[in-house]
Formats: structure tokens, C-alpha cells, sequence
């Protein structure tokens, strides 16, 4: 079965290849309508906008070369809100749509929520951020493994610092269990060496995120470098080396590839940051949820990886996150 599901999802690859610069989709009269739904925490937040391209890239392909329609929106509350977000699935459900890919970022809160599409016949895939208690009965999640991702950082942390010193690791929302999973797979790696660290709650807040580390570093002159598990706090580091003029000086690195955080590798005041591969975490669902309405055939797990941007590759990756990809 898994192997054909990525036989399909090669072939609506092939048709984005196809078609190329094709931007208006002619659909039957009487095609098949599908109506998804991306619910994510933060949605008003930068780093969605590959996600949701690639989510609006499947849908597209999929609907030439199969001759239905298919339609992608973006829900979410402005930053993160539990209970908010919970309430955007249930109206979603309400509202009868086919298909939602969303955000799990609670062990228990859409678990009932999931249930309910479930019962009604709309499949559920978990995207960037999983319920990771295995008590939610979502289709499948697309992906990092946020642990290995976590250790990743870890390595890439002991690579650029070395095995001692004091840093800071930054968490802009305590209760996210992607974020937390992260944290323990730095605390895995930095955990076997001599290096110290301080977590900071950092908040969504880029503002509040700035003083949180400039009130580290100015408390700890000796320390070697700042770090984040998320995107806001990744950003936020750039301006914290610039305004206290410590590039060169203090490690900058985290998560993401917001077009600060771009900026700041260019600019040399971060370091580095890990890519999850957010288009992956649109195309993947979408093509998921076809596939399962369509034929039958249940959505897999997908592990979208965590790789590092740095000065080296950075340009490259400018270029596409300029046209959405990154």
C-alpha cells in the first residue's frame, strides 16, 4: 500500500513538472469538488507560507491531472491559542468540509475534535506538529521527528561552541510538545558534554523574544552562544547580536527559515538553522487526503528531515524561499 501511495505521489509531481507555468486550472463541468482545510497554531506567523504553497501546489496538480477540483484555505488563530484553534476545527467540521490537515500542538485538546471528523467521515492529517501521547486517532502525521531534529541542533550546537561553556536555549511556548521534543534532543546531546545551559521562555513575541536574550547576555557576558528551538526566538537573535554588537563573538542558531533568519545568516550575526521542509508538510497531506477520499488507500507517516542552512548554502535557499519553496 505505501508503495503505492509514493507511486501516486510521484505521478502528481510529474504533473507539476507538466504543466509549468500553467496558472489557471480548467475543471469539467461535473468534476469531483474537495474542500481542505490547513488549521495551524500562530497562523499568522511567516513561516506557514510554504506549507500552505505546498499544500495549494498539490491541490493544483492533482486536480489536472485527475479532473476534479480541489480547494486549499488556511485557518488558524493569530498566535498561539489552544483552545482558540480547537475551536476553528470544530466550525471546520461544522461547515462540512472534506478534508483537514492541521496542527496538533496539545496532548489531549483535538483528540475529541479528531474523533468528531473522523465519525463524519472527514479524514484528519497531523502536519509539522504531532500528538505525540499516540492517543490521538489522526490518519497519519507529516513531519519531523522532533527528537532527532533536536539532536541535530544539539550536534550543530557542540560543533560551533565546542564541549564547555554557558548558552541559552530559547522556547517560545512551553506547553508545545513539538517544541519540548526538540529541547530533549538538544538536552540529549549537551547533556554528554560540559556545556551549561539556560532554557529562556522566550514567547511568540518578537519583541519580548529581543529583550528575553539581551537580558541573558548581559547577565552571562561570558556565555557562548544563543539558541532557539522555533522560529520567532531564531529570529529574534539576529537583532539581539547587532544591537550589542557581539557578532563574531556569540554562536547564533535555531530553527526555520523565516526571511529574517535568512537575513541573518546572509548578514553574519546567526549561524546557522534547521530546515523541516514546511512544503513537504503542505504537498504530503494534501496528496494523503486525495488519495485516501478518492481510492481508499490510508495516509502514511513522513518524516519531512531536518537539515542545517548555514553560510554556505544559504544564497541557494534565499532563491527558493523567494518563490515560496523554503
Amino acid at each position: 500500500m505505501r508503495n503505492r501511495t509514493f507511486c501516486l505521489i510521484l505521478g502528481t509531481v510529474l504533473a507539476i513538472a507538466i504543466v509549468g507555468s500553467v496558472t489557471t486550472v480548467p475543471v469539467a463541468a461535473q468534476a469531483d469538488q474537495y474542500d481542505f482545510v490547513v488549521i495551524t497554531h500562530s497562523a499568522t506567523i511567516s513561516f506557514w507560507v510554504p506549507l500552505v504553497k505546498g499544500a495549494q501546489d498539490a491541490a493544483r496538480a492533482i486536480s489536472l491531472a485527475e479532473g476534479v477540483n480541489i480547494t486549499v484555505r488556511h485557518l488558524g488563530p493569530h498566535l498561539f491559542n489552544v483552545e482558540e484553534q480547537v475551536s476553528i476545527m470544530e466550525n471546520a467540521i461544522q461547515s462540512g468540509v472534506d478534508g483537514i490537515i492541521a496542527t496538533l500542538p496539545d496532548p489531549n485538546a483535538f483528540d475529541a475534535p479528531v474523533q468528531q471528523a473522523l465519525d463524519r467521515g472527514i479524514p484528519v492529517v497531523a502536519t509539522n506538529t504531532d500528538d505525540t501521547s499516540g492517543d490521538n486517532p489522526r490518519l497519519a502525521y507529516v513531519g519531523q521527528n522532533d527528537i532527532t531534529a533536536g539532536r541535530s541542533l544539539g550536534e550543530e550546537i557542540v560543533k560551533r561552541v565546542g564541549t564547555s561553556g554557558k548558552v541559552a536555549i530559547g522556547l517560545e511556548d512551553l506547553g508545545h510538545p513539538s517544541l519540548q521534543d526538540r529541547l530533549a534532543g538538544v538536552r540529549q546531546v549537551l547533556d554528554q558534554t560540559d556545556i551549561t545551559y539556560e532554557v529562556l521562555h522566550t514567547t511568540a513575541d518578537l519583541t519580548q523574544a529581543v529583550a528575553t536574550f539581551e537580558s541573558f547576555l548581559l547577565a552571562n557576558p561570558d556565555a557562548k552562544g544563543i539558541f532557539s528551538v522555533d522560529a520567532t526566538g531564531t529570529t529574534a537573535q539576529g537583532t539581539v547580536i547587532r544591537n550589542l554588537g557581539l557578532q563574531g563573538r556569540v554562536v547564533s542558531g535555531g530553527w526555520d527559515l523565516v526571511p529574517g533568519t535568512l537575513q541573518n545568516i546572509q548578514d553574519g550575526y546567526t549561524q546557522f538553522t534547521v530546515d523541516q521542509n514546511p512544503y513537504l508538510q503542505g504537498y504530503y497531506p494534501v496528496v494523503g487526503l486525495y488519495l485516501y477520499l478518492r481510492y481508499g488507500i490510508a495516509p502514511s507517516n513522513i518524516d519531512t528531515g531536518a537539515s542545517i542552512v548555514d553560510a554556505s548554502n544559504v544564497n541557494d535557499v534565499l532563491s527558493l524561499a523567494e518563490q515560496g519553496y523554503r
